[in-house]
């Protein structure tokens, strides 16, 4: 569905990752991971569009919409908590703006045309779910029903970001690329979040350092690490494990090349001042060279 070819993030002569390459299908759910300052805010920024790559690209599909989390609660602070989570679907939420104002001023003049357009519109967005939509969608993060009509200042900030959340969620994207999204979710509302996502059609990326909402929700892990980002196949544990496993077969090989390294220095460090020797103890100093490359 999204095809991420050879992406590449610099700043200056820092490299974040370079050569990233992989398909984000439909009803895969992948986990972001790495250490701190890795880059996988970055990356999640460069697929969503929002940030140029230095290399590669990430191509995606014309009429594919995108949901992205974002901590902008200030655009909304006098919307009504309700309309904030509407508005995840910007085309729906501004023709039935418009229906309201067409319908407002039919007594005076009644524009068919134009009703006939916006309502085409909020069908084939399914808009006249989309009130009993949100409202599940707020209810299941927390917010219950009878403050669904108070304006989104009047909640704290953690709340806020919950309506922000629950926008992306009733925008009906086909994308979700959700960063930290339980951070000030309680564990109920994490909860109805993983299954909310398991049901969900398309592709997810979420960044989280909850390990077990990782276990829960997700099917791949991307990990950003030594520049680069690489796609493991199971949850966070199975990646943990895989990743492990991998540790050790390289610091085997590690210990199993530095015994050989220094099986031929012993043998340079008898041989190297014999005549009948010196040639094979100067084969075995560039052997040790290239192993030590």
């Amino acid at each position: 569905m999204i095809s991420i070819s050879n992406l590449e993030k610099s700043y200056g002569d820092r490299t974040l990752f370079s050569g990233a390459t992989f398909q984000l299908n439909a009803g895969s759910r992948y986990g972001l991971v790495g250490a701190n300052g890795s880059g996988k805010t970055t990356f999640l920024d460069i697929v969503s569009g929002q940030l140029e790559a230095s290399e590669g690209t990430v191509s995606i599909p014309k009429r594919l919409r995108l949901g992205v989390l974002r901590q902008d609660q200030f655009l909304y602070e006098d919307e009504e908590i309700l309309a904030v989570t509407m508005m995840g679907n910007p085309e729906l939420w501004e023709a039935m703006v418009e229906k309201e104002e067409l319908l407002a001023k039919a007594e005076q003049h009644f524009d068919a045309d134009r009703f006939s357009e916006v309502e085409e519109t909020v069908q084939r967005h399914d808009g006249y779910t989309a009130e009993a939509r949100a409202t599940k969608i707020l209810e299941g993060l927390g917010l219950p029903g009878h403050i669904h009509g108070d304006p989104l200042s009047t909640l704290s900030g953690g709340f806020k970001l919950r309506v922000l959340l629950a926008q992306v969620l009733a925008g009906v994207p086909d994308v979700l690329l959700l960063d930290e999204p339980t951070n000030h979710l309680d564990i109920l509302s994490i909860r109805w979040l993983e299954m909310f996502l398991r049901d969900f059609a398309g592709p997810v990326v979420v960044i989280s350092h909850d390990h077990r909402f990782l276990d829960n929700v997700t099917t791949h892990i991307l990990d950003v690490d030594y520049e680069s980002v690489l796609l493991y196949h199971g949850n966070y544990t199975i990646f943990l494990d895989a990743k492990q496993a991998e540790r050790k077969r390289r610091e085997k090989g590690i210990a199993a090349r530095e015994r050989e390294i220094a099986h031929h220095q012993k043998f340079v460090d008898r041989f190297r001042a014999k005549a009948s020797k010196a040639r094979q103890a100067q084969s075995k100093v560039r052997m040790i060279e290239k192993r030590a490359e």
